[in-house]
C-alpha cells in the first residue's frame, strides 16, 4: 500500500521531471527542435500579446493560455509514462525495455494520433517524433529504475 501512496507518485514525479528537462534541453541543442520550438514561440508569444492588448479583459485569454499549454505539457510529458506505469502495474511488467519502448513509442505516436490524417510524414516531423520518442524514453527509464523494477509487488518466486 505504501508502494501505491508514495514510491510510484514520487517516481513518476521525478520521471516527468527528467523527461521535461531533457525535452528542454534537446529543444535548444537540436537545430530542428530549436527552429520548430523557437518559432512556434515567436509566433505564439507575438499572437497572443496582440491578443491581450486588443482585448478589454485579457483575463479571460490569459486562463485559455495556460490551460492549453497544460493540456500539451499533460498529453506530451504525464500521460505517457502515467498510462505505462498504471499498465506495467497490474500486468506486473518489470523489464527496463518494457518502460523505455512503451513510454517512448507512446509519446513518439501522439502527435500523429491527434493530427488524425493519413499522410507522409516530412523529415522534420520525423525528426520530432524521434525527439519526442527519446523524451518518453528517458521518462520510462528513470521511473523503470524508481519503481519499476518492482512492479506489481513481489512476483511469486520471491515470496518463497
Amino acid at each position: 500500500m505504501l508502494r501505491w501512496l508514495l514510491l510510484i507518485p514520487l517516481a513518476l514525479l521525478i520521471a516527468i521531471g527528467a523527461s521535461s528537462f531533457f525535452l528542454f534541453i534537446a529543444s535548444l541543442v537540436d537545430p530542428v527542435m530549436a527552429m520548430l520550438t523557437g518559432d512556434t514561440l515567436l509566433v505564439g508569444f507575438w499572437a497572443f500579446m496582440d491578443e491581450v492588448f486588443s482585448s478589454e479583459d485579457p483575463g479571460p485569454i490569459i486562463m485559455d493560455a495556460f490551460l492549453a499549454v497544460g493540456r500539451i505539457v499533460f498529453t506530451l510529458l504525464v500521460f505517457p509514462p502515467l498510462l505505462v506505469a498504471v499498465v506495467s502495474e497490474v500486468v506486473r511488467a518489470r523489464s527496463v525495455l518494457w518502460y523505455m519502448g512503451a513510454t517512448g513509442v507512446l509519446t513518439a505516436a501522439i502527435p500523429w494520433i491527434l493530427r488524425g490524417s493519413a499522410r507522409i510524414a516530412s523529415p522534420a516531423e520525423l525528426h520530432v517524433s524521434a525527439v519526442l520518442g527519446l523524451t518518453g524514453a528517458v521518462a520510462g527509464l528513470i521511473y523503470w529504475a524508481i519503481a519499476g523494477r518492482d512492479a506489481g509487488g513481489p512476483s511469486s518466486l520471491e515470496k518463497h
